[in-house]
């Protein structure tokens, strides 16, 4: 294990159900801030004791998230946090590309229908105050596409798109710490917002779309340098080792 969340305490006199639920968004959560890294093997013993629940809500949890896609069942060592690799997020971007400007543009369409849009307005001013802070960046990024989802109105597409961005955040940490990359993110941000609160539609899916496709390529780009490192790291392991002449 990496290092320990610190999640509330669950009693085992809880409804079955509701412990479930408790060690699935424990789990989500410990993944997608990078506390089980990708790869990391999930031991139940480790995991029981980690979030004072149960094996039973643990060996449940894990086999819904094997079912999202967050786990696999790698032969000969059990349950792990699932590897995405550059051509998975490209999937994904292709996807969440549709999804998120099909989201912007019903948002747009229905502005000032609930009564969110200075929250939106609000959000995008104090946007620029934390571009060098990193992490306050990105929880302010998750927030802004959150919130558009919100104005969409459609419980379905959000539920959908929630399910694309999980796999995300790893790469959105890497991308996002850079100052320079949160400045564009922000402009972009900032052409999303002044579209859906014009009520332009069709902007508002055409500035989403390009959003999503600039991040989808910086991510990319981050998961593919990672694999050049660790193919490189293998291939230096696997290398046979050249003796030195007269050995």
């Amino acid at each position: 294990m990496t290092s320990r969340p610190q999640p509330r305490a669950v009693p085992e006199a809880e409804p079955a159900e509701t412990v479930v639920g408790y060690t699935i968004d424990a789990l989500r959560d410990a993944i997608r801030e990078g506390r089980l890294a990708p790869g990391q093997r999930l031991v139940v013993a480790d995991l029981t004791s980690m979030l004072g629940v149960s094996n039973g809500p643990v060996r449940e949890a894990i086999r819904r998230l094997t079912g999202e896609g967050l786990v696999e069942i790698v032969p000969h060592r059990g349950a792990a946090v699932r590897v995405f690799d550059s051509a998975d997020l490209r999937e994904i971007f292709d996807i969440r590309e549709v999804l998120e400007g099909l989201a912007a543009r019903l948002a747009a369409e229905r502005t000032g229908a609930a009564g969110r849009d200075p929250e939106l307005a609000a959000m995008v001013v104090g946007m620029r105050a934390i571009l060098e802070d990193g992490p306050a960046y990105i929880a302010h990024n998750r927030a802004f596409h959150k919130l558009i989802y919100a104005l969409a109105g459609n419980a379905r597409l959000s539920e959908q798109a929630g399910q694309l961005t999980l796999p995300l955040y790893r790469w959105q940490f890497h991308t996002l710490m850079d100052p320079a990359y949160a400045r564009v993110s922000a402009s972009e941000h900032e052409e999303i917002a002044a579209a859906i609160l014009a009520g332009d539609g069709a902007r508002a899916e055409r500035a989403m779309r390009n959003h999503v496709d600039s991040s989808g390529r910086a991510m990319i780009d981050a998961a593919r340098e990672a694999e050049a490192r660790r193919a490189e790291v293998t291939h230096r392991v696997h290398s046979p080792r050249v003796g030195r002449s007269g050995s």
